[in-house]
């Protein structure tokens, strides 16, 4: 049938629920007296109802408190007033959908993808539903976000010949923030902690953390899903095991006789709302209209948004990097979240993320930047007394790298040789950092009679905990005159990252070591939290962190 004649029908439809005549109480009747009058109506049979007899809750999951059941019309209002009311703003947006049909060709594709059951029956799940349509800005406020990533992550996804409900699980664990961060020390769009992503094969280390990589994490994540789907052979499952760990859903199932599926389980709150979390999350992104929801993903809009990966080939300059691209070093940065330094990690991988677009054009202009031009390379003298790590140190570098650059099979070095350094092309000032200070270029402090690591600490404006961190200090060493101690810098060559996260206090913990832990100063903590930071803390007590991620890294 022509569109236009569609249009037509659909504008005489809601002029005449306009008028004041279907008002009244006649409108208790519209879903059913209009399909006989124009034509069949797609969406009444479609909302969400609850029967009388529903259940309460599910006795399986007794940690949950349930919310009260939605109400979707209230006792004053008159029988169909809000369904009618629904679908008006359905077939409003439904209208829109049809003259223009390829504004959500990606969604389709990704609904014709879902293989799980979204048990729409289920309470829990549809008070996410109920959730995600009393705050529409929330998934207005993804759209940036769904549009330069979902398209990748689903890519890889159903390349797999994995369900495409996989392709939500970021949203659920980061919002699509690749710089989220967590109070557990979890990273990145998937949330790995520091263990799991070395197990699956992330680089953590000063170059670089790779739980922040779009292509690197994806992968992992998928590997990671693949083997917990390989023991659980129960796609829910497998995504609770994800997120509370497959020790404790393993656990959780055997205490069940029988099959046991993820709602017959005890689980916590967290886990309790994760899945039927992401369950709405599907249902609403299959029909967004059905839930009288806005969310338009097409190929053209996520085209514009969508990064690609390039070949650096070797080691680069971020910034020879951005120039080439002709794209700001704030920018590069900011697609690039897994860099921690001023140049891609020496020993690979050899690639940046670019934008989509673009990707042919940079591949061809990286290309042309000549290899003495990608890194500057310097000759440094060795000094009596120096340490790989002194040397590092100052030229910004790791020691890992100043031997692979040199072919060293120790750390051993003998005063009077030299080492091969690699530098940036640019001055380190012309990247973008934080407020300058004393300590911006780090330094090497030889200890004095009558210092301690609290006065070294003051003088250069660091805390004690990174002074320790830095030097490998034990907790009862004594630091004695004459002993060199590595000052860090308090800059970094990106602009710091930083994320707010709610720390629940721990048995065990103390002010100093959840400060060690972020990688922060007891005093900033305390000063955040308004707490005397000579008094105690205790378990359960919760604690405002501000963390700057590209230096939380190490977990």
């Amino acid at each position: 049938m022509p569109k236009i004649f569609e249009f037509r029908k659909v504008l005489a439809f809601r002029s005449i629920l306009d008028s004041r005549f279907l008002k009244g109480k006649i409108s208790q009747v519209v879903c059913l007296s209009i399909p006989l009058l124009f034509f069949p109506i797609q969406g009444c049979s479609t909302l969400p109802f609850y029967s009388a007899d529903q259940p309460k809750s599910y006795v399986n999951l007794q940690t949950v408190k349930w919310a009260p059941e939605p109400d979707f019309y209230g006792d004053d209002a008159l029988p169909g007033k809000k369904l009618t009311d629904h679908l008006l703003n359905h077939r409003k947006v439904s209208l829109e959908e049809e003259l223009h049909p390829d504004r959500n060709d990606f969604l389709e594709e990704l609904s014709r993808s879902f293989e799980l059951d979204h048990y729409l029956d289920n309470r829990r799940v549809q008070q996410e539903i109920s959730r995600l349509q009393q705050n529409p800005s929330y998934l207005e406020s993804l759209q940036p976000r769904l549009e330069r990533y979902l398209p990748f992550i689903c890519e890889k996804v159903l390349s797999r010949n994995l369900p495409g409900e996989l392709c939500l699980i970021p949203i659920i664990e980061s919002s699509l923030d690749p710089f989220a961060f967590s109070s557990g020390g979890a990273a990145g769009l998937w949330q790995f902690i520091p263990s799991t992503a070395k197990r699956y094969g992330l680089k953590i280390d000063w170059w670089v953390d790779e739980r922040r990589d779009l292509f690197a994490s994806t992968d992992a994540a998928l590997d990671y899903l693949v083997y917990l789907n390989s023991r659980f052979d129960d796609w829910l499952l497998t995504i609770a095991s994800y997120n509370w760990g497959e020790g404790r859903v393993a656990r959780a199932t055997n205490q069940i006789s029988g099959a046991a599926g993820f709602f017959d389980l005890r689980v916590p709150a967290e886990t309790a709302g994760y899945i039927p979390r992401l369950l709405a999350i599907a249902a609403v992104f299959s029909a967004p209209a059905t839930y009288n929801l806005h969310l338009a993903i097409n190929r053209a809009e996520t085209g514009k948004r969508a990064l690609a990966a390039v070949d650096t080939i070797a080691q680069l300059d971020v910034r020879k990097a951005a120039s080439a691209a002709g794209i700001s070093i704030e920018t590069l940065y900011q697609i690039n979240p897994a860099l921690n330094q001023w140049s891609t990690h020496p020993r690979g991988p050899h690639r940046l993320m670019v934008p989509a677009p673009d990707r042919e054009a940079i591949q061809r202009a990286l290309a042309d930047i000549p290899s003495n031009e990608r890194v500057s390379w310097i000759r440094h003298k060795i000094l009596k007394n120096e340490t790989l790590s002194d040397i590092a140190l100052h030229y910004r570098t790791d020691v890992a790298t100043l031997r692979e650059a040199n072919r060293m099979k120790g750390t051993r070095i003998i005063e009077g040789n030299y080492l091969l350094i690699p530098r940036s092309t640019t001055s380190m000032e012309d990247y973008p950092t934080p407020d300058q200070n004393r300590n911006s270029k780090g330094a090497i402090h030889v200890v004095r009679s009558g210092e301690s690591l609290w006065t070294i600490a003051k003088r250069y404006r660091v805390t004690t905990e990174t002074l320790i961190r830095a030097n490998s200090i034990g907790p009862k060493e004594i630091i004695r005159p004459g002993r060199k101690v590595i000052i860090p810098p308090q800059q970094t060559v990106r602009q710091p990252v930083v994320r707010e996260i709610r720390y629940k206090v721990k048995s065990g913990d103390s002010l100093a070591t959840i400060a060690r832990k972020f990688n922060l100063s007891v005093d900033a903590i305390a000063s955040w939290n308004t707490l005397d930071p000579r008094k105690y803390i205790y378990p359960g007590q919760e604690l405002m962190i501000y963390v700057n991620v590209t230096s939380s890294s190490s977990g």
